[in-house]
């Protein structure tokens, strides 16, 4: 007896359309036209014999039956891809294993751990490339992101990697001319340089300080981490950089960090994986290898290298 299943293309527009709301969106997402999708839900509708979706205003919304098939069939979907993909990579834990990870966190604090993991599994080829923010792991096939945030991604599994802290740091040229230490309330002399990434940087940072005073959002901004602490040890102003990023610089004396203790963020770095992949095993056996290196003390004690 044939199973009772409908074809997987309509399941598969139906899931991305629900998880947009928008037919066009989950058209670009799985390469086909608008038109095409909605044909595709069309049918399934047709097929099931109820409706899934209510349109609201611009959007597409789950009705009560919507909702339903959607949290019954979805981890039979997620099963289906983590299987196939586990048959693509050989069946095994072998394979290549993309990681993404900003520059410099990667760079200064992953990267030189590597080693360890290539001796524990050296089955697994790493792809190690430089990306901010979130990707899309689908087209950029990436298996792991590391991001920065407070861990609320709701489709991703993170583990927590580590967390940081932000600590203001010039040119000793910018501040030659004091006749005494530097202090907090001097930044108030000094233009402040803002990252890209870290928009509220300055603005939390001199809250906590108690300097409600100093306008914390003007000032010239930079892309990278990197960008600012060059701009800072020029001699354009002060940058407010996390203190993984700033250590080598620090101990030559290139810049220094001379207007009070580093503040921790509230924020940390997630090593992530799209939960509907999290079983495929290269990618369990990177978060396993995470989970059991103690990953916050390693880097800590890399930071402090």
């Amino acid at each position: 007896m044939s199973r009772r299943i409908p074809s997987l293309k309509a399941l598969s527009c139906f899931e991305q359309t629900a998880r947009f709301g928008n037919a066009s969106r989950a058209a670009e997402e799985l390469y086909l036209t608008q038109s095409a999708v909605s044909r595709q839900i069309q049918s399934l509708e047709s097929w099931l014999g109820c409706k899934l979706f209510a349109r609201e205003k611009q959007r597409l919304i789950l009705t009560p039956e919507g909702e339903s098939y959607l949290q019954s069939i979805r981890p039979a979907l997620d099963q289906l891809e983590s299987a196939t993909l586990t048959l693509l990579s050989g069946g095994s834990e072998s394979g290549v294993l993309t990681v993404a990870a900003p520059p410099t966190f990667g760079s200064r604090c992953l990267i030189p751990l590597l080693p360890n993991f290539r001796t524990k599994h050296p089955e697994i080829a790493i792809n190690f490339i430089s990306r901010i923010g979130m990707p899309d792991f689908d087209r950029e096939q990436i298996d792991i992101a590391v991001l920065f945030g407070e861990g609320n991604w709701s489709e991703l599994d993170p583990h927590i990697l580590h967390g940081e802290e932000m600590v203001p740091i010039c040119s000793p040229q910018l501040i030659a001319n004091l006749d005494r230490p530097a202090e907090a309330s001097d930044l108030r002399n000094y233009p402040l340089l803002h990252i890209a990434t870290r928009p509220r940087g300055w603005v939390d940072w001199l809250a906590a300080s108690g300097l409600h005073d100093i306008d914390g959002e003007n000032g010239p901004k930079f892309e990278h981490f990197t960008m600012a602490m060059q701009a800072a040890a020029a001699g354009l102003g002060v940058a407010l950089l996390p203190t993984f990023a700033i250590e080598d610089e620090l101990k030559s004396g290139r810049i220094v960090a001379p207007f009070g203790p580093p503040q921790a963020s509230p924020f940390h770095y997630y090593a992530c994986c799209p939960k509907r992949r999290a079983r495929l095993p290269k990618i369990r056996a990177f978060m396993t290898w995470l989970d059991q290196l103690d990953t916050a003390a390693q880097l800590a004690r890399r930071i402090a290298d």
